[in-house]
């Protein structure tokens, strides 16, 4: 009956390594935040997408589109990140330093930044937290590893027999509950954040923050893969407790009492 119940620990297993993949493209893909971006002169909407390291500006003022990529760019003496278009590493920085001065960088995607601090407005920087993006990167790391965790221990116990005392499938099951609340705690902190910081209006980019283009922002599928990785932890604890249930539910093996037979019966065990 055991080995017959093995097959829900390994559903888990596989549940587990699609929630590993899920949370790898979640961390690694360009899409946290899509949007269009909009202008009187072009000949069709430009696109913008970036990701927690790197993303993309389709501009569309021509016939030809204008692709260029966007680096995520922190500094963490002036606790900001934005996204920059700029082809040389140092312009990059200069820009990300004017937006959190709330001075007026050049938006344009050249090798060199030229800075208006004619009129700044540090209190309405258009930038993001260095300190919440560090946070969302060291959450998403530790749901991967505990993600991880729970698929190593899924095979070991679909494998072993009898199941891993140690470590075993009680750390399965509590390494599932972790990833959960891990994918719960970063989904709910970039939403909020998204929400009630400005992020939704102003980018972190300056094309969008000066006004130059007009956004039509929402959260892209990187974002929304965390809720399924969530709902295959959530289907591993599910799984491992119908098998327990399961177990417990199981009549007992019948005993044999040795000394009700004294006809020199063998018994073998």
């Amino acid at each position: 009956m055991a080995v017959t119940r093995r097959g829900y620990i390994f559903s888990a297993f596989l549940s587990s390594v699609l929630c590993v993949l899920l949370i790898v493209v979640a961390l690694s893909s360009d899409s946290w935040v899509v949007s269009v971006a909009t202008t009187s002169v072009q000949v069709s909407d430009s696109e913008l997408r970036y990701g927690l390291f790197r993303g993309e500006l389709i501009l569309r003022n021509l016939a030809t589109p204008n692709i260029n990529t966007l680096y995520m760019t922190c500094l963490s003496d002036v606790n900001a990140c934005a996204l920059s278009c700029k082809t040389d590493a140092d312009a990059r920085i200069v820009e990300v330093q004017a937006l959190a001065a709330g001075y007026r960088p050049s938006p344009a995607c050249l090798s060199i930044t030229d800075v208006d601090d004619s009129d700044p407005q540090p209190d309405n920087a258009p930038v993001i937290s260095y300190a919440f993006y560090v946070s969302v990167i060291t959450i998403l790391c530790a749901q991967l590893f505990v993600a991880v965790t729970a698929a190593g221990l899924a095979i070991l116990n679909a494998t072993k027999n009898p199941t891993e005392p140690i470590f075993g499938l009680p750390g399965c099951l509590w390494t599932n509950v972790a990833s959960a609340c891990l994918g719960c705690i970063v989904m709910l902190m970039f939403g909020i954040y998204w929400l009630t910081s400005g992020l939704n209006e102003h980018l972190a980019l300056a094309y969008i923050a000066q006004g130059t283009y007009e956004a039509g922002p929402g959260l892209g599928y990187s974002y929304w893969l965390l809720i399924v990785s969530i709902l295959c932890a959530v289907g591993n604890i599910v799984l491992i407790q119908v098998r327990a249930y399961l177990l417990e539910r199981d009549p007992p093996p019948p005993m044999i009492k040795v000394e009700n037979h004294s006809d020199g019966t063998i018994f073998l065990y």
